[in-house]
């Protein structure tokens, strides 16, 4: 962000040290003024910041010219706290540095308070987290001691955000409900109550616990009023549509895009509306409307173009325009998009590269700062021991033998003591790395499986989408001769395709439900059985219960499904083909059965190597498959046993 630098004339400074021994007392008309300007200041401070900046420094300066102690330290928090947002840390440190030494120099212990809230304000903007928390630690206590618990609820967020920023999201968690607790008891506005919901909202989805950050989203939207708060509003329906999309609630995500975008135009808010129109296509494409999802993506191409946005917007634009071409059959359109993307995708992992190594070198000096820090300590704390030891020794000389055999007793069972405790606190710090290993690989777990999914889809399922494009454009340009061929490398491609989504498709642990895979079973048996001559019948009932389902269990049982529709349609000569789905009392039935002429034995033996697989599929998933063939059709009954228990007690694999 471009800031204005702060500019003191110097002829104000010459006047200043001129004036400065004969300031008169503030009057109450310039202590309102004061005041007033800073009021004034601060309500536009978001809309026009350069100009609220004006104003707080004209406030400052005119404080500081007649004396005025409150309208200086409420000047600097003020200005302080408006440079951060514009990005001028080293401007808002210097200021909070000066505010604090004259602040030392009084007994105010609320101007102290201020001034160390700015400086750890500061260094949380510029990342410098242990400073930060030695400077909030300095401010807490009269915070924390004010009858206004507004103050104790505003430290406990900013902490709950470092904490969040280090990634321990449990601690957190901790400090975001007592910033809630603390804004209920001071009965805040509506608005501050909000945001704790949002705090914790994001540390779920940063938890992967998207329903429950769902919950305190919806928690947050009635507290916000839709004509003052309309910038943290559209936040919330942006979240809230992009959780909906990781969740497959595809209407509910397009509806609060939609109510997000109309907020925006009132807004006028020009990369909120990018990442707004980006999402919604990427909506669109994923429902196979790809004409709407290009028209809002050229739409927000032109915003990133204007505005200069960073690598990552432009990369998702170009992935998802690929795409839209891709689903529209514009293969020449969709290749220079799909070499953007994947130009862009170098660029931004060399981007990224640099600043985790940046990021590494800044906390290895400060490991080595700290490292130095504590050898000084044990130094002194050496020469402290060795002191004491001496002087203890003296004593020991001058008493007599008893009070010496008392001593050695002491130190003996002090000794001891000493011992138990360390050896307890190790036990207890071992029993704790432990659990946490074991929490940590349940977790690593279920994140392995979803990286690999997603890398998955974004290299290998655009790879193999470039050979399908490209393969596409061939067969435009070969002769006959070759286009057998040309057409042989399509299909394998699509076919490889169809089997990634499909690994994808189990990796990923959102699919992990019951009823997720009844509607991917019946997906695929439609798309599957529209390509034939055959008319499919179905019959399908989900669960009423949200039951989770392991991933292996669930590509058992639809490779045994796609097996069954497959030798239908190659060995049945059937006309008639039906799809029985049927969950009851903890068992999953699927019946698939044809019209056809059934097993004659020469089949029968050619056809045993697949039977034998399904038998196989659903005996390693603990289930059976039974088939049954007569001159008038086949039946293929499948049977499923699955946990009834809750989603949170069950190992994913």
């Amino acid at each position: 962000m471009r800031v204005i630098q702060l500019l003191i004339p110097a002829s104000f400074l010459f006047f200043y040290s001129v004036c400065s021994f004969a300031q008169r007392a503030p009057s109450p008309t310039d202590t309102t003024y004061i005041m007033a300007l800073l009021r004034k200041a601060e309500a536009v401070e978001m809309q026009q910041p350069q100009k609220a900046l004006q104003d707080y420094q004209r406030a400052f300066s005119f404080a500081q010219k007649i004396d005025y102690t409150k309208g200086y330290f409420e000047s600097i928090r003020l200005i302080t706290y408006l440079l951060d947002v514009l990005g001028r840390h080293d401007e808002s440190h210097k200021l909070a540095n000066e505010g604090l030494q004259k602040a030392l120099r009084d007994t105010n212990q609320q101007y102290r308070s201020t001034c160390y809230f700015a400086l750890a304000q500061s260094a949380k903007w510029q990342g410098k987290n242990k400073e930060a928390i030695g400077y909030f630690k300095q401010a807490a206590p009269f915070m924390l001691a004010h009858p206004n618990r507004r103050k104790a609820a505003v430290l406990y967020q900013n902490l709950g955000l470092i904490y969040e920023t280090e990634k321990l999201y449990p601690q957190a968690l901790t400090y975001f409900n007592r910033a809630l607790t603390n804004d209920r008891l001071a009965k805040s506005s509506p608005q501050d109550i909000s945001l704790d919901y949002q705090s914790m909202a994001t540390v779920y989805v940063k938890q992967n616990r998207l329903p429950l950050a769902m919950t305190y989203y919806k928690k947050a939207l009635p507290l916000l009023d839709s004509t003052r708060d309309i910038v943290f509003l559209i936040n919330v329906y942006g979240n809230q549509a992009n959780l909906h999309k990781e969740l497959t609630h595809i209407d509910s995500s397009l509806y609060y895009y939609q109510k997000a975008l109309r907020l925006n135009h009132s807004a006028n808010n020009p990369l909120q509306e990018l990442h707004l129109l980006a999402g919604l296509a990427e909506t669109y494409n994923e429902m196979k409307q790809y004409e709407q999802a290009k028209t809002l993506l050229n739409q927000a191409h032109v915003l990133a173009k204007q505005h200069k946005v960073g690598l990552s917007e432009f990369r998702n634009i170009y992935r998802e325009l690929a795409n839209a071409n891709l689903g529209l059959h514009n293969y020449k359109a969709a290749i220079p998009w799909y070499d953007k993307y994947m130009q862009t995708k170098d660029s931004l992992s060399t981007l990224e590269a640099k600043a985790l190594l940046e990021e590494y070198e800044l906390k290895l000096r400060q490991a080595e700062a700290s490292q130095k820090l504590a050898g000084k300590q044990r130094q002194i704390d050496r020469l402290e021991q060795d002191r004491q030891r001496q002087n203890l020794w003296i004593l020991i000389a001058a008493l007599a033998g008893v009070v010496v055999v008392s001593g050695l007793v002491f130190a003996y069972l002090y000794a001891r003591q000493r011992q138990l405790t360390a050896h307890n606190a190790l036990l207890a710090a071992e029993s704790a790395h432990a659990l946490a290993i074991v929490q940590s690989q349940l977790q690593g777990q279920q994140s392995e499986r979803l990286r690999i999914a997603k890398e998955m889809h974004d290299d290998l399922g655009a790879s193999l989408t470039a050979i399908g494009l490209l393969s596409e454009v061939v067969k435009t340009r070969m002769g006959t001769s070759t286009t057998s061929e040309v057409e042989k490398i399509s299909t394998i491609s699509a076919d490889m395709i169809t089997t990634m989504n499909e690994i994808i498709w189990s990796l990923n642990t959102k699919n992990d439900s019951l009823n997720g895979l009844i509607a991917y079973i019946r997906a695929y048996a439609s798309e599957f059985i529209d390509n034939t001559d055959l008319h499919l019948l179905t019959q399908v009932n989900e669960s009423p219960q949200e039951i989770t389902i392991r991933g292996i269990d669930r590509r058992n049982v639809f490779l045994t499904v796609k097996e069954a529709l497959h030798n239908v349609v190659k060995h049945a000569h059937a006309t008639h083909v039906s799809l029985t789905i049927r969950p009851e009392n903890a068992r999953l039935f699927i019946e698939v059965s044809d019209d056809g002429q059934g097993f004659v034995p020469s089949e029968r033996t050619r056809l045993r190597n697949g039977l034998g697989n399904m038998q196989h599929r659903m005996s390693e998933s603990g289930g059976t498959c039974e088939i049954e063939s007569s001159p008038g059709g086949t039946w293929v009954k499948i049977t499923f046993p699955y946990p009834l228990v809750p989603a949170d007690k069950i190992l994913q694999t």
